[in-house]
């Protein structure tokens, strides 16, 4: 019994400092963010805030190009959750049944993309070619499919008992309703945690912009917040608003930063439910 309470006890310790270690940068995030600029400087231990400031939020929302930034983000994850969402559903959905011709031969076909790609430079070729270039499509098609998610996916669909299928059949439901009335429903925790990945990479992607647009009216997030990192002079970014005020760059960015990851922390919350079990879709059948 002792020797399973130390145990328990390591581990316990274990990850309570792992979780520490990760928490602890977000935290230091938000002190140096709200922190009075003229007591912190660059590099230096925040363990408690130094004075309460505002000004780096109230001069970062004021920026015009933050908020377009923030909004080219909203409009590509929106329009990715959908696209995504709506494409790998339906490949998942038609490979999970056994009658499907040439079943087999189309999942080798999906797999091989999981090992082999193209590489950048004939992707960045096929989306400008197809005339995507500094659009938001080239932020969102290119990635459309996520061979990892349909496999997933189709691993839940294959767990939907036959007998509900020939049941509807039998009612004159066609495969559309099927899908649509059965099989969504009884996978909203699979649709919950396979949507939070997509939204989150989409929140979170950086390079496929670069590559992709060139505009300023589609500059993502993380190009944004790349731009504030390695610009020493505020002022080239932010305009005459940094000059006029007393903010450091240490807080804009910290404020900028903890902006950004603000929406995924309040939607996490609201379908972290469907979480546990979405996980956990892979583990019951290969």
């Amino acid at each position: 019994m002792s020797y399973k309470w130390s145990a328990s006890t390591a581990i316990g310790a274990v990850l309570v400092l792992f979780a520490i270690m990760t928490f602890f940068p977000f935290y230091y995030v938000i002190l140096a963010s709200v922190s009075n600029s003229d007591l912190i400087t660059e590099g230096e231990l925040l363990l408690i805030p130094r004075g309460f400031n505002l000004e780096a939020y109230s001069l970062i929302l004021s920026n015009n190009q933050f908020i377009q930034s923030f909004l080219v983000t909203i409009t590509r994850t929106v329009l990715g959750l959908a696209v995504n969402l709506c494409l790998q559903l339906t490949i998942a959905y038609a490979l999970s049944k056994t009658y499907l011709p040439g079943r087999k031969w189309f999942m080798i076909y999906i797999i091989i993309t999981m090992m082999f790609n193209g590489g950048i430079v004939p992707s960045f070729l096929i989306v400008k070619a197809t005339g995507l270039m500094d659009t938001i499509w080239a932020l969102v098609i290119p990635t459309a499919i996520s061979t990892w998610n349909v496999i997933l996916l189709r691993t839940f669909f294959e767990n939907v008992p036959d007998s509900l299928e020939e049941s509807a059949k039998i009612d004159g439901a066609n495969d559309f309703t099927i899908f649509l009335k059965i099989y969504l429903p009884l996978s909203l925790p699979s649709i919950m945690t396979i949507g939070l990945f997509i939204a989150v990479h989409h929140w979170n992607s950086f390079m496929d912009a670069v590559i992709y647009t060139s505009s300023s009216d589609l500059k993502v997030m993380q190009l944004f917040l790349r731009d504030m990192v390695i610009q020493n002079e505020m002022a080239a970014l932010l305009g005459d608003m940094s000059a006029m005020s007393h903010v450091s760059s240490l807080s804009l960015r910290t404020a900028a930063i903890f902006l950004s990851a603000l929406p995924i922390l309040i939607v996490y919350p609201f379908i972290q439910r469907f979480f546990v079990k979405g996980v956990m879709v892979g583990a019951v059948k290969g």
